[in-house]
């Protein structure tokens, strides 16, 4: 019976943690959702008139989903404030520790649910994260929106998008390899379309060579629409590719989902490229959890407290937050840090969620148990 009593608490405890940190979210994710739109509004009305207001708002949905490793930790720091601080409002956490729990045990739901919510990131939101990406990139293509990225990289290998005044070419290269300053590639295909996407040649080579302006190719086929083919041992076919380009230019972490990311970075890696902002970023996906749990500590040891000390409530609160802020921001410095390869990625990503828990802990072993 007493299990059966807990459990419905403990049930109590995640729902009522569950409706603030979805009241806290959605708020930010409308405000972001809104201020999307009006921007993206005004910029689409100067190149088109027939863009269709759902075009606009996938651009909006996206942007929610490009920031949801920043609004979920800091929607769980205001949610567990807000939840705590109405609990020890209405003296309910009094209740509850009247019947003999610990805030380790009235805690430990509300910590789970934070342990969802950074799983359901990595496992569904950033899979739709990533196809929203995806689909974006081919409205900018289709409304000639400008947001599209000419290089892409896959698990296939490299693809790249080039448009003159009179012809466009989408380039595939199965394998890439930097070798010094050069690129050298295998099974290169090449289609050559003019402006409205009718087919002109196709381009077949074994090997390539980037070099400055130009990708020479070796064993070429070339094969036309009337399907004649041409054979050349070497071709030089006019690019505007480069080494640098590749590294400045390669797809964006957040266009992966948590499931590709380390195809990608495998891939990425073995043609002699740096990976490590793909690598940050799979680690902020990995170790979401644990910032969630980190922001979820910070906001109880500010907002529990018992009813006769909540004269200077407001001010606790106001620094719960403002010390979450901190956190949080020191973790992005770190990251940053670990990314650009001033202290190992690893120790980056996870460093500053756990030094705050355990000094959370600390701090609540001494005021909770003396």
């Amino acid at each position: 019976m007493k299990i059966k009593k807990y459990n419905i608490l403990y049930r109590f405890l995640a729902l009522h943690f569950l409706k603030s940190f979805g009241l806290v979210f959605f708020c930010i994710a409308g405000i972001i959702c809104l201020f999307s739109i009006i921007n993206n509004a005004k910029s689409f009305a100067g190149k088109s008139s027939n863009i269709p207001f759902t075009v606009t708002m996938q651009f909006a949905l996206q942007d929610v989903f490009m920031t949801l490793n920043t609004t979920l930790p800091l929607s769980v720091l205001l949610a567990g404030v807000l939840t705590f601080w109405r609990l020890s409002r209405t003296s309910e956490l009094t209740v509850i520790r009247s019947i003999g729990l610990s805030v380790w045990q009235f805690i430990e739901p509300v910590i789970m649910v934070c342990v969802a919510i950074g799983c359901l990131n990595m496992f569904v939101f950033s899979p739709i994260s990533s196809a929203l990406q995806k689909r974006v990139s081919r409205l900018s293509y289709k409304y000639e929106l400008g947001h599209s990225n000419p290089l892409l990289f896959s698990q296939q290998g490299l693809w790249l998008k080039e448009k003159s005044e009179f012809t466009q070419s989408f380039i595939n290269a199965e394998y890439i390899k930097k070798e010094g300053m050069g690129l050298n590639g295998k099974n290169i295909v090449i289609f050559v379309t003019d402006l409205s996407n009718n087919f002109i040649k196709r381009i077949e080579a074994e090997s390539a060579i980037l070099k400055d302006k130009a990708l020479e190719l070796f064993n070429v086929k070339m094969i036309d629409p009337r399907l004649y083919v041409e054979n050349f041992s070497q071709y030089s076919y006019p690019t505007s590719l480069t080494v640098d380009k590749i590294e400045e230019n390669s797809s964006a972490p957040e266009t992966f989902s948590f499931w590709e990311l380390p195809g990608f970075i495998s891939f990425f890696e073995n043609a002699g490229f740096s990976a490590r902002k793909h690598r940050a970023y799979f680690y902020t996906l990995l170790f979401m959890p644990l910032v969630l749990c980190a922001m979820l500590f910070i906001s109880a040891i500010f907002s529990i407290s018992p009813k006769r000390n909540q004269s200077n409530l407001a001010i606790k609160l106001s620094g719960g937050v403002l010390v979450g802020f901190g956190v949080f921001f020191l973790d992005q410095v770190i990251i940053a840090m670990g990314a650009s390869g001033r202290i190992p990625l690893f120790i980056s990503a996870i460093s500053i969620p756990v030094i705050a828990i355990l000094f959370c802990i600390t701090v609540l072993l001494y005021h909770e148990d003396g």
